[in-house]
C-alpha cells in the first residue's frame, strides 16, 4: 500500500530556536525573583502576600502555557499530499475540494 503523503521537518529554525531560549530565561528570571523576593509582614500586612501569591500564580500559569505552545514549535513539520495516490485510491470525484466561502 503506498503512502498518501510525505512528512518533512522544516530546517533552519535557528532564530526562532533563539527567540524561545530567551523568552524561556526571561521567564525563568521573574519565578526567580518572585521566590527570591517574598514580601514580609513589615511590606504591607496581608494584602501584600495575597497580591503576590496571586502574582506568582499568574506567571508560573503563563510560564506552563508558554512551554506547551512551544512543544509543537519548537520541530515543525510538513506534509504533503500525492495527489496522484489520493485520485487512484479514492478517484477524483470522491477527493473534495476545500470551501472557499466560509
Amino acid at each position: 500500500m503506498e503512502r498518501l503523503f510525505a512528512t518533512e521537518r522544516l530546517r533552519a529554525r535557528a532564530l526562532y530556536m533563539f527567540y524561545a531560549a530567551t523568552v524561556a530565561t526571561a521567564i525563568c528570571l521573574v519565578l526567580y525573583y518572585r521566590v527570591a523576593f517574598v514580601p514580609g509582614d513589615a511590606g504591607g500586612g496581608r494584602a501584600a502576600s495575597w497580591l503576590w501569591l496571586g502574582m506568582l500564580a499568574a506567571e508560573l500559569w503563563f510560564g506552563v502555557c508558554w512551554v506547551v505552545a512551544q512543544s509543537v514549535r519548537w520541530r515543525p513539520v510538513r506534509r504533503r499530499a500525492f495527489s496522484d495516490r489520493l485520485a487512484a485510491r479514492f478517484g477524483r470525484r470522491r477527493l473534495a475540494r476545500p470551501v472557499d466561502n466560509i
